[in-house]
């Protein structure tokens, strides 16, 4: 005889072992560890430090740049002609070693040359300077074949060793002076400097008539 009543669902108890512990358990879980707020405080007042210092600092770099800047500015500019004049003395102390004499005055006139004419002879050699030369409008033909001849000569003595008297090398100054005399920028005089002579040469010969008459 069959009946339709409700099914029933019988679990099964779970093994226990000989002790009666079940045998089968959930791992345990890590344990969570937890931040002390003084040390959010201690990581909070070293970004705070961090950044004071960065300012300070910035502020000091940027302070000293100015000022720098400021005094470069007001400082006078020393003309190319008249360091080059210097530069070209200087080398007359040394006319005892012929190569270090040549190597001061090209040098002093390719610094010039730079300064004054914007011309990048420092950084070539004697034959690209002289090739770029032909082709520049800030010097004539004769200023451009006194150079060509200054730094050949130069070049002797500073690679092949070429030796040299006295004389040579005080003539190859008077050149670089020279060259520099008829380079040097000319002085503009300012616009009253010209009225200023005539009014004070009328006073003194107004004087003079006034004394000669007397």
């Amino acid at each position: 005889m069959t009946t339709n009543g409700p099914a029933l669902l019988i679990e099964e108890p779970l093994a226990a072992s000989t002790n009666g512990v079940p045998s089968e358990l959930n791992d345990i879980r890590p344990a969570i560890e937890i931040v002390s707020l003084w040390e959010y405080a201690g990581w909070a007042l070293f970004l705070i430090a961090f950044l004071v210092l960065s300012y300070f600092l910035t502020r000091y770099f940027l302070r000293n740049r100015k000022k720098r800047m400021t005094e470069q500015a007001s400082r006078p500019i020393t003309p190319s002609h008249i360091l080059a004049r210097k530069r070209l003395d200087a080398a007359l102390e040394h006319l005892h070693d012929t190569r270090l004499f040549c190597v001061l005055v090209s040098d002093a006139i390719r610094k010039y040359l730079e300064d004054r004419f914007e011309l990048r002879a420092p950084e070539r050699t004697t034959e690209e300077f002289l090739e770029e030369l032909q082709s520049s409008a800030s010097l004539n033909a004769s200023q451009k074949e006194t150079l060509h001849s200054f730094l050949k000569q130069c070049d002797l003595a500073k690679f092949a060793r070429a030796d040299m008297l006295g004389k040579e090398l005080k003539s190859l100054h008077d050149i670089g002076l020279q060259f520099v005399s008829e380079t040097e920028p000319e002085v503009i005089s300012a616009p009253g400097a010209k009225l200023n002579q005539e009014v004070q040469s009328t006073v003194s010969e107004s004087q003079k008539e006034r004394s000669h008459d007397s």
